[in-house]
């Protein structure tokens, strides 16, 4: 697939479709901007993605096994590549599913009053625990985000589940944007 750019208009709405490479089994994504103008650059639309990580705290996991799904609301940390990780028990549900089909869904998104108001982010993406000589990093990462927790972890014993847990990576394959603010239904989209 060559990089190209398609105009289209639906009900006197124009769109503007910026065609990416797609990585092998995200042939079906393109990179999109739905308003009159052109999606910012990648670098850009990337700096506006890894923001919005980092002003939000918690996400909701959606894993898959045996035409099984599962969903699970998690707090995360998120690095300057747009990883997302998190910490669990290897004994729960989603990570259970995860062991056996890596590949995850994930949405982000704050309560709204009106339409308008409406952003989010969705992603698709592969799971993984984090190996062992990168854990201390992700987990100082993760301990920043949420001072009271560094606090507790460590003054106390209380966090004894915390400090057994593993933590999970979250890679991103496709990532969503979406903002109402700028448009009914405005989505940036990039493809990792």
């Amino acid at each position: 697939m060559k990089l190209g750019r398609c105009i289209k208009s639906d009900g006197g709405r124009q769109a503007v479709y910026i065609v990416t490479p797609a990585p092998a089994g995200y042939e079906w994504m393109r990179v999109c901007s739905s308003d009159r103008k052109e999606m910012t650059d990648q670098e850009s639309l990337k700096s506006l993605i890894c923001r919005y990580l980092v002003r939000h705290t918690t996400l909701s996991l959606a894993t898959c096994h045996d035409n099984r799904p599962w969903s699970t609301d998690l707090f995360y940390a998120s690095d300057d590549s747009c990883r997302l990780y998190f910490v669990s028990s290897v004994t729960t549900r989603h990570c259970q599913y995860i062991a056996l089909n890596p590949r995850v869904s994930v949405s982000i998104s704050g309560e709204f009053a009106g339409w308008r108001e409406i952003k989010g982010l969705q992603l698709d993406g592969l799971a993984g625990v984090v190996s062992e000589a990168d854990r201390d990093g992700v987990k100082e990462m993760y301990l920043t985000k949420f001072p009271s927790l560094k606090k507790l972890h460590r003054a106390s014993e209380i966090l004894k589940p915390f400090r057994e847990s593993s933590f999970y990576r979250i890679s991103p394959k496709w990532i969503r944007l979406i903002d109402n603010s700028k448009g009914f239904g405005h989505k940036d989209e990039m493809i990792f």
